[in-house]
Formats: structure tokens, sequence, C-alpha cells
């Protein structure tokens, strides 16, 4: 069996031990690349079962410990030596779940196709565009009658009222007009771990980071958040709260970093995430992030990725995150939208109307890209939370797939464009008429020859849904992806219910290309049960006849 190489994240478009010495973080890394990655040349991550594991992986490796997550059971050491080779060195020992390079290959989500900013809106006034397309003071197509149909939810009273949604992404401005009143209060810098609570201290703090190449997250803000004031432009959701995580400094600061500021914003109130940057590729500690979002009930987007292609990018294609898709004026694909069987829905990411950092002159400008679908389609699960604050994320996903205006599915766009009319009719009838609810699975893999029997380490597990059909670009047949760490174990969260066949292993996509559908040795079937959870999930051990990796 060939083990899957993990790429680290490209950007679109990443309780302390109280006597350890923290040494100082470097704010410019020294990178190396080997094995198809890009990672901090000495500095590891490591997930631990007990402190005893990882007293001794310190002891092993002649590491410092850097800092810790503790909710995740990881922590970053600084290794004397190459990272990737203390990585390997720490293979079987008892007490780990895996330990992987600090990956460090990921841009800034700058890779969006279009930008043109206009300080102060000039240029920008309503000119010839119809009146249903101004909702405060400048003309907004992706919020009309024939895009999102925003007014008839807000008319209903859904306006994403008492959610909090953090902005995975580089630092957002807090102080623009448009944005400051549904400012949360707080905004997180993952890398020195510190916690701000005053927009000037946390608007010096991105003018030390270099400001002229921060603007993204600002505009990610508003597509959400951007108040509903008679100024300006408004957010699909405006009367929801923003909590800024800076995990693009304007670089990315590594899975570790990125993996605490998922952390801390839930921990910290956090409903919904929005994730507008993604790559190739697979992060273990990324994805326990994300995990221990949706095992908490926060609701996980992803923006799908403008590669052009049809592909799984990570984070949209973990388990249990809602894909999005960027969409134009005329309700389809955008030519640079990345698509797939993954793909939850679409919303507008062509030339969409949206706020521009106040230090870089303030005002509005034009984007495109699925960095802005994805926060459009956090905005739209924000009315659902508002409405149902104990619905689960995966219910979220199937109340926005089940009240799209086309209702059918393609890789495309998903279950289609999203339609706020539509789902404000759903919020409506209550609670009670929200979809079911998802499913947790858990898969425990061992590997058997003639010489006993071993713990199935690095194994490939997909699950896929019973009836797919390959190649059929209109089947909705879900499949799902993980790996399993150093226990064997591979856990899907927040997945839909139904029946599975497992396949374990099989040839590595992103060496050799090809279909999900296309790998694997099938192993049987599995069950998920509408309401499983972490603690009570739908569980499957299974041993392959095969070679110890």
């Amino acid at each position: 069996m060939r083990k899957l190489w993990t790429l680290a994240l490209l950007g679109l478009l990443a309780a302390c031990n109280q006597n350890a010495i923290r040494p100082p973080q470097n704010p410019n890394p020294t990178l190396a690349s080997g094995e198809n990655l890009t990672y901090v040349q000495n500095e590891v991550v490591v997930a631990y079962q007990d402190e005893a594991a990882l007293q001794e992986a310190i002891r092993k490796l002649g590491a410092t410990e850097i800092a810790r997550i503790p909710e995740l059971r990881a922590a970053l050491l600084r290794v004397p030596g190459d990272a990737l080779k203390a990585s390997k060195a720490l293979k079987g020992l008892p007490g780990l779940r895996y330990a992987e390079p600090h990956l460090a290959m990921a841009l800034a989500p700058k890779d969006d196709p279009v930008v043109q900013r206009r300080a102060g809106g000039g240029g920008l006034a309503p000119l010839g565009n119809p009146p249903d397309q101004i909702f405060d003071q400048l003309p907004q197509y992706a919020l009309d009658p024939r895009h999102l149909n925003a007014r008839p939810a807000w008319d209903r009273g859904f306006f994403g009222e008492g959610v909090t949604v953090a902005i995975i992404d580089d630092p957002a401005d807090v102080t623009h007009p448009d944005l400051a009143a549904n400012w949360a209060g707080l905004a997180y810098d993952p890398v020195t771990n510190t916690t701000y609570t005053q927009a000037s201290t946390w608007t010096a703090f991105i003018q030390g980071l270099g400001a002229s190449n921060i603007y993204h997250g600002t505009f990610v803000a508003s597509t959400v958040s951007a108040a509903k004031d008679g100024q300006g432009i408004v957010g699909l959701a405006p009367r929801t709260k923003f909590l800024p995580v800076a995990i693009f400094q304007p670089n990315y600061v590594g899975d570790f970093y990125t993996a605490r500021g998922i952390v801390w914003a839930v921990n910290n109130g956090a409903q919904i995430l929005n994730n507008s940057w993604g790559g190739l590729g697979y992060g273990n500690l990324v994805k326990e992030a994300f995990d221990y979002a949706l095992t908490n009930g926060v609701v996980v987007v992803a923006s799908a990725g403008n590669s052009y292609k049809d592909e799984v990018r990570t984070p949209a294609g973990y388990p249990g995150i809602i894909a999005s898709a960027a969409a134009d004026g005329n309700r389809n694909k955008t030519n640079f939208s990345t698509y797939g069987r993954h793909i939850s829905s679409a919303a507008p990411g062509l030339d969409v109307l949206l706020a521009n950092p106040t230090w870089l002159g303030g005002g509005y400008g034009l984007i495109s890209g699925t960095s802005f679908s994805g926060p459009y389609t956090a905005a739209a699960a924000a009315l659902v939370k508002g409405a149902c604050p104990g619905a689960t994320p995966y219910q979220v996903r199937r109340a926005l797939e089940t009240t799209t205006w086309e209702q059918t599915f393609t890789r495309e766009k998903g279950w289609g464009h999203l339609n706020a009319g539509n789902l404000a009719n759903l919020l409506a009838q209550g609670c009670s008429a929200l979809p079911q609810k998802g499913s947790v699975v858990r898969i425990k893999v061992e590997y058997q020859n003639e010489r006993g029997v071993f713990t199935g380490v690095l194994a490939d597990v997909i699950l896929r849904g019973q009836g797919l059909r390959p190649g059929d670009p209109t089947d909705p047949t879900p499949i799902y992806w993980a790996k399993t760490d150093q226990n064997g174990e591979a856990w899907f969260y927040e997945i839909a219910p139904g029946t599975y066949e497992i396949y374990v292993a099989g040839p590595d996509l992103a060496v050799t290309g090809g279909m999900p559908e296309d790998r694997g040795t099938r192993v049987g079937t599995i069950v998920a049960r509408p309401g499983s959870s972490a603690g009570q999930p739908d569980f499957m051990y299974v041993r392959l006849l095969a070679r110890e990796p």
C-alpha cells in the first residue's frame, strides 16, 4: 500500500505547559521541501495521547516545545535537524497519534481573478442599475431577486441576529464604516496567541504586518456582516457579528497556527467558520481542528477554489464541510471556479461589490473569486443558525441545499444557486421542519500478514455512498475521504446518513490523478445513522491482508 502524500494547503485563491521554556516565534521561518511537501525546516507537529508520550517525543528528537493546542492534544516542537526526517523518526512511538512537519506551503489568498478598488465608492453610484439592486446605498446584484434573493428573508426577520461568524483569513478591518458596528469585539493573532479587544491595537498589529498587502479578509467579512445602515453596502446576514482570525500575515502562518486559530474561534463563540482559502492535499492537524468545530456544533464553510478544474481541494473536501462554488450573473458556474462531486452549492462570486479596508483608502470595490461565494454561503448558514440555534452542521447544509433555485445536483454547482427567499420559506415553518441530522463515523484499520497484526497507520479511507454512478455529472451520491492516524483511526464528522461502501488505501490521487470512486480496496459497508455523534459514532473495524507500510 502507498501512503497518501500530505500536501500543505495552498491559499486561494492554515493548555500550555507552564513549566516549559517557550522559544520566541520566528517571523521569517526557513522553509524546506521534500516528498511534495513544503514545511518549516525545523518545526514538527506532534499529536499525542498523553503527556508521557509527548515528553518522550521531545527527548527522542532533542526538541524544544514552542506551543500547544490542548483541545487537540497537539504540540509544535522545534527540532535541531530537518522536520520531515524528525517526524519519520517518531513513527510507531507509543502514545502518539501522528507526527508531521509543520506544513507551510500556503500562499496568501490573493489568486481571486479580479479586484478593482474604488476608495469612497467613487464611480459605483447606482446609475442604470435596477431599483431592486439597491439595498443600502450602492448597487449589489448578488442580493437581488434573481440571485441570492435576500429581501424576502429580511422581510420575514431573518438577519442572522445572534450569530457570530469567524473570518479565518488575513486580518479584517474592524473600523470600516460598514463593519465597525458588527465587530464581535475580539480579534486573534494565532502566532503569538494574542487576543485583541481594541480596534486601535488590532489596526496597529495590521500596520506592523505591512498593511498594503492585506485586504482579503475585509472583503470577506463584508460579504457576511456589512451592516444594513443606509450607507455603502449590506451583507447577506447584516446582524451577524464577525471574529477576525489572522492566518495570513500576509503569508500563511502554517498549519499549527491555523489550527490554533480555528480552536480559538470555536472557544470564543463562533457558530460558523468561513474559510476562503485552501489547496490540494491533506493536513492531519487542520482536519482535526475542523473536526473539533463540527463536534461542537459549529458550521464550517470553505471556498471550493479558483483552479478552473474538477478536483477536490482542502479544506473544502474534508468531511462535514460545506463547499461553495462561484456563480456569475446568470447563476451559472464561473469559468474559474473549482467544481466536483463534493460541492454543496453555489453563490455569487463574479464582480461582487464589497468593502475595501480603510488602510487602503476605504470605500468599496468589485472583486471575483470563490473566496466570496464562500462567505455568502456562510451568511446563508447564519440565517439558519439565527432562526434555529440548535441546528447541526449537517442540518444547516441540507437546509441550504434543499432551498436553492434549482434543487437538483450537478458537479458544477452542487445542489444549485442559493436562494435566501426559499430558505426563509423553510425557516418560517419552524425548526422542526429542518432536514434530519447528520452522522459521525469512525473506522479503525489494521493490517495482517505472516508476521502478525499491525495498526493501520497512514491508510486512506473512503466512504462511498451506495448506488454511485461513476461518470454521471448529475449523481449526488456522496464520497468522503479521511486518513488514519497512528492508532489506525479515521473519523468522518457530520456526513450524510446512509449506507456506505468502505474503501481503504489504493493509489495516491495527488500523484496518479483520477477520481475518488476509482480508488481503494473495498472492504465492506457501514450504515451511517442520523444523529450518531462523536460520543456514539457508527463504527466499523477493518482488518486488511497487507504488508505493514
